[in-house]
């Protein structure tokens, strides 16, 4: 989906580069080694090379638990962009590290070992004694999840002059954004955030193993960049 809504883009007019974060893809390093900040410095390096490469100003688009460190960011440079396209952001870093344990816990009750004893409590023990954990074949650092636990859309300043695109999939017969997003939405319109919104009916296509396309997202996205 990453790759074809790049291809939209691209049709549209627009150049697009696209990042392997450090630890992730083919960048080198692993994904235990990463940490936010690591990752806020692997896309300034990226926007600079834009801006000496291209005489438009740059736009980020982020996706889920990228818009917390994108958004963050910006937050720190408010000259960085000024526009923002936001894929069904995850609003608090909190709740996303511990869906993302509620994994392990679910992993390890499929299996006989010490893991099916564990409770969310525990995995949070492990993480603050300094252990990382390895859940679905990554290995998830102290450092990493406590940075996200710092990160929440509700809590970003973002600068006045900035323009946002948020687009999210709902699943329901009617598209509409969920109470949780409305609610960041509203709290930056109160902050004369320029946020413009669209909701999908569209597969969640970050769930699904075999490649789905959402085409709604794609078109809603070129629809609000445009205006």
């Amino acid at each position: 989906m990453i790759n074809r809504q790049a291809q939209g883009f691209v049709k549209a007019g627009y150049g697009v580069l696209i990042l392997d974060l450090f630890g992730t893809g083919d960048s080198e390093g692993t994904f235990g080694e990463a940490t936010i900040d690591i990752w806020q410095q692997d896309i300034l390096a990226a926007i600079k090379w834009l801006n000496e490469t291209s005489k438009k100003p740059p736009i980020i688009w982020a996706m889920r638990s990228g818009a917390l460190i994108a958004t963050d960011l910006v937050q720190q440079n408010p000259g960085l962009t000024d526009q923002m396209i936001l894929w069904s952001p995850i609003g608090n870093g909190k709740k996303f590290i511990n869906q993302y344990l509620r994994i392990k816990l679910a992993a390890g009750m499929t299996g006989k070992s010490e893991d099916s004893y564990l409770t969310l409590k525990d995995l949070w023990a492990k993480l603050e004694s300094g252990q990382c954990l390895e859940i679905a074949g990554y290995d998830l650092s102290p450092k990493l999840a406590y940075g996200f636990t710092e990160l929440s859309l509700d809590q970003i300043n973002l600068p006045h002059k900035i323009s946002v695109k948020w687009i999210e999939i709902s699943l329901g017969s009617n598209a509409s954004l969920s109470p949780a997003s409305q609610k960041i939405i509203n709290l930056w319109k109160e902050n004369n955030i320029d946020v413009m919104v669209a909701s999908v009916n569209d597969p969640v296509f970050w769930t699904l193993q075999e490649p789905e396309w959402a085409h709604d997202y794609i078109d809603q996205t070129l629809h609000l960049l445009e205006q």
